[in-house]
């Protein structure tokens, strides 16, 4: 031990000094300790036979081998429980071992050495772990992941990025949104993910000063061993090469040195299109690619994941939540945007984040807007607002606004309020007088120079004044002259260049190399002979797209999208019903759809196949999750699976697949079957021994008992809910009941006993509907009807408390009978004065209207209860009216609401109980009347 001690030692001085030199903020890790084989199987034995004797004075002064160990045991970490494993490989640790030693070992290796610091959220909920695999640069479970990172974001490498680190895993990391969540922890250390990337794109005899070549080549071998994941890093490398023998260096310069606000490339800015319909135009707008958001402001960007959003112009419903990060999508518009408005703002967002998002995605500026109209497809917005003889174009403006007077213009129809259109069919000769009428109304004419895009197709081309490339792809432009000048002012960004014209030719070609990602303004100024006179000039927008990771539902030509509405669900999620699949393709078309699970080795455990017919909404995919999930060969893998995979095929047309991950969790329960025995165990990757387990029964679903968190815990018969806790970190799952006493036994009932109508006993009732409301649910059938008797006992408990007693006796009235029948005698029970039944017979009179959709029953129900709210102090009906329907139907939903608002609220609706009786009247009939599928004029109240 003494000896390891005293080499590894001497290495890590070395090392470290060598460091410091070079870079001083690199930190060392211990996996570069430069063991040979022999000797790192040497210090394994060394350790593992010093801790089976104990933790002695002597052993805790040689501490830097179980460093070492504990780093390695960090490298061939699979994701899964680091203790455990790290156990089974160290005998009598559980005996003699200390976690809280090896952290401090660590942290003196960081004093000592300049170690490798952890950092991120990882880092902060689990202190002990993070160090060993931190320690262990890039553990073989996400070597693979990181190859296919390097390999997407090859185009976007500059020398700059390769010689900044730091840099570069920012750029990396804001693009790890659509990977594993185990992939996105280790991406959050932006600095380690910059240092371990920078160090494999080096080339081949270069030496790193990121990361020793032992270990360097330790890594490609673990990448190696993977066709794919080789093929990979080989291509990300010959990119990285090219890129340093090419010297692409980004410039200091932007679109600041015009003199313009910074902001992100135009690509986050709306496209305008329009399309000839119905003997007039419409206008739609492209909704820009926000993706870019995820780097550089990445609490916008989980807002525009989790909110829904208004778009200037769109009248009526809002975009659902989390479609802003899916590119590509189009709107139509029913009046103009103004840029003065925000284009896009966000449902209950911050001012601050709507502010931004507004800076991020506008319109080009009026009052005039050009579109170039083509044979096919729809007409294109010209951002630089430029024409050209013999071209036809579209020209929209403000109707109280003259139009330019030149005789080649004719109004067209236009099915847009209080906005005017023209065809604009300019001739071959302009005359001076109509050129000057155009540019007083900001167009341009170009005639005797063009710029345009030349060599590799440009990712995106209005035909006219703006072109779009990615950062990396080789960006060129031709300059077209009528005229032969002598030289030529290429300015970019307002920094010249000038070139000799080539003799007897038309064309110059030019390369814009090391254009930075954002929007560039390119002018091409054509000089006379002798160079003193300007002949023309024109002008090119170029913008630089950040090169980003396509979402995994992309797909060349986009005939098939797939959308997730959150947008990117967990497992769970998608098992529980708690997310939302669309599925976009050709109307009348089939597809082959596919739903594979895989364990956390990445292997396949079920996978079904099955044919559908597009488009397919988000209530088909429920209707074939509840067929699929349940009655499926995926049942009987569910439990056990770490990964689903949903892809969507049709030759010819496209290709969309999203996967979904159980994501790290600290706390997991896995559900466990065994001949007639039932339970589940609990997965602990948690660091303390502070983990509380509790067991909610069915029949009692707010009395918890307290089991030992270490052992497997059988269910009880009917079943009931598990939940562990340690500290901030949780997880609940219900466990299923044997279905064969459950028949024996008969239909469970669940008692939930309320002390009184306070604040604090409500709140506590809203909790624990939450806590079954979100728990797991395993692939049991049967644990989902268990779920659904103790969450309609917590809704009737808290309802009934409420509205009071008399409406206590119908709830339990309606456990045994059907809603339909009583329907008659709700309504009579929302109040006795004139205005309450006024408003219990509006009700009675719309649930039929109402059964249609969720939202129909929002809007329906808040119109229905304004008097009475605004009479109770509430002035936001809407609010009002989702938080009465929540609390009516599934209160857990509103645990999670801002505190002050929701007790506010709260509060309100105890004072004034018909305004739950009416939520609760209108919630049960609408459900009834859905479920019955009854349609007016069918007898009684009905």
């Amino acid at each position: 031990m003494e000896y390891l001690h005293r080499k590894l030692d001497d290495h890590f001085r070395r090392l470290s000094e060598t460091r410091q030199q070079l870079d001083p903020v690199t930190p060392v890790f211990a996996l570069e300790h430069d063991l040979g084989e022999t000797e790192l199987d040497r210090l394994k034995l060394t350790v593992r036979a010093a801790v089976a004797q104990g933790f002695g004075a002597r052993v805790s002064h040689w501490w830097l081998p179980f460093v070492v160990y504990a780093a390695e045991s960090g490298y061939d970490y699979i994701g899964d429980e680091y203790w455990p494993s790290f156990e089974a490989s160290t005998p009598l640790w559980r005996t003699h071992g200390d976690r809280q030693r090896i952290k401090m070992w660590f942290m003196k290796f960081a004093d000592e050495y300049g170690g490798a610091v952890p950092t991120g959220a990882f880092a902060q909920n689990f202190t002990i772990i993070a160090w060993p695999i931190t320690h262990a640069v890039l553990p073989t479970y996400l070597q693979r992941q990181l190859a296919q990172l390097l390999f997407e974001f090859r185009t976007g490498l500059t020398t700059r990025l390769l010689g900044d680190p730091n840099a570069l895993g920012a750029m990396l990391a804001s693009r790890a949104g659509g990977y594993t969540e185990r992939f996105r922890i280790f991406c959050e250390n932006a600095t380690l993910l910059g240092q371990v990337a920078a160090a494999l794109l080096s080339g081949d005899d270069e030496e790193s000063p990121y990361l020793m070549r032992s270990t360097l080549l330790r890594l490609v071998d673990g990448l190696s061993r993977g066709h794919q994941s080789r093929h990979w890093l080989t291509q990300a490398k010959q990119s990285a090469s090219r890129v340093r023998a090419s010297g692409f260096r980004s410039h200091s310069t932007g679109t600041a040195s015009l003199g313009r606000k910074e902001r992100l490339p135009a690509a986050t800015d709306p496209k305008l299109l329009l399309r000839y319909q119905e003997r007039g135009w419409r206008v739609y707008a492209q909704l820009p690619d926000l993706s870019s958001l995820h780097g550089r402001l990445p609490h916008v960007y989980d807002q525009l994941r989790s909110s829904r959003a208004r778009i200037a112009g769109v009248d009526g419903k809002m975009l659902a939540t989390g479609r802003l990060v899916y590119p590509g999508q189009e709107v139509r518009l029913t009046s103009w945007p103004r840029r003065e408005t925000p284009f896009i703002q966000l449902e209950r967002a911050s001012a601050p984040v709507n502010g931004l998002i507004a800076d991020q995605c506008m319109i080009s500026a009026g009052p005039w807007w050009l579109f170039r109209r083509r044979d096919a497809g729809p007409a294109v917005e010209v951002k630089g607002k430029v024409v050209r003889p013999r071209h036809s174009y579209v020209l929209v403006g403000d109707g109280a606004t003259e139009p330019p007077d030149v005789p080649w213009l004719t109004e067209t129809a236009i099915h847009v309020d209080a906005m005017r259109a023209f065809d604009l069919s300019v001739p071959k000769v302009i005359g001076e007088a109509d050129e000057a009428a155009l540019v007083a109304t900001g167009i341009s004419v170009l005639a005797d120079v063009a710029v345009r895009p030349i060599g590799l197709v440009a990712n995106a081309w209005d035909g006219e004044g703006s072109v779009e490339w990615l950062a990396g792809e080789p960006a060129m432009i031709g300059i077209h002259a009528e005229r032969a000048p002598e030289k030529c002012v290429v300015a970019v960004d307002g920094i010249p260049h000038v070139m000799a014209w080539p003799a007897q030719q038309s064309d110059l070609f030019v390369s814009l190399e090391g254009l930075t990602v954002g929007t560039h303004e390119v002018k091409a100024t054509l000089l006379a002979t002798g160079g003193d006179q300007s002949l023309t000039e024109g002008s090119l927008l170029v913008t630089i797209h950040d090169p980003q990771v396509r979402p995994e539902s992309a797909t060349s030509g986009e005939g098939i999208r797939l959308l997730a509405s959150p947008a990117r669900p967990s497992l769970t999620d998608l098992w529980a019903e708690r997310a939302a699949l669309s599925i976009d393709g050709p109307p009348a078309a089939t597809a082959d759809l596919s739903v594979i699970l895989r364990g956390a080795d990445g292997k396949r455990l079920a996978k079904i196949r099955r044919r559908i017919d597009l488009p397919m909404n988000s209530l088909a995919w429920s209707k074939f999750a509840q067929r699929e999930f349940r009655n499926s060969d995926l049942r009987g893998s569910y439990d056990e699976a770490e990964s689903c995979e949903v892809s969507v095929s049709r030759a010819g047309v496209g290709f969309a697949s999203l996967v979904c991950d159980r994501g790290f969790q600290a706390l997991r329960w896995v559900v466990v079957k065994r001949h007639r025995r039932r339970g589940a165990r609990l997965v602990d990757r948690t660091d303390g021994d502070n983990t509380r387990v509790e067991f909610f029964p069915v029949e009692s679903p707010l009395v918890g008992v307290f089991y030992q968190p270490g052992s497997e815990i059988e269910a009880p018969p009917r079943g009931g809910l598990l939940r562990a806790t340690a500290g901030d970190v949780e997880a609940a799952v219900i466990l299923p009941p044997d279905p064969n006493q459950l028949l024996a036994m008969g239909s469970p009932r669940s008692s939930v006993h309320v002390v009184s109508n306070t604040r604090h006993e409500l709140i506590r009732l809203i909790r624990a509907h939450h806590y079954w409301l979100c728990a797991d649910l395993p692939a049991d059938p049967f644990a989902r009807y268990q779920q659904s008797v103790a969450l309609e006992a917590i809704t009737r408990a808290l309802v009934s408390v409420i509205a009071g007693n008399h409406w206590a006796r119908l709830e339990r009235k309606l456990e045994s009978a059907d809603v339909l029948d009583h329907l008659d005698e709700m309504q009579a029970m929302v109040g006795i004065s004139s205005s309450h039944k006024a408003l219990a017979k509006d009700i009675a009179d719309r649930l039929w209207r109402w059964s249609d959709s969720a939202d129909s029953l929002l809007q329906g129900f808040a119109g229905a209860i304004a008097s009475t709210a605004a009479s109770s102090g509430i002035d936001d009906p809407p609010l009002a009216a989702r938080f009465l329907v929540f609390l009516a139907r599934s209160p857990g939903r509103i645990a999670e609401w801002d505190a002050s608002r929701r007790d506010g609220l709260l509060n309100r609706v105890v004072n004034t109980p018909v305004l739950l009786r009416a939520a609760r009247f209108a919630v049960l009939g609408t459900d009834a009347y859905r479920a019955d599928t009854i349609k007016p004029g069918m007898g009684g109240s009905r």
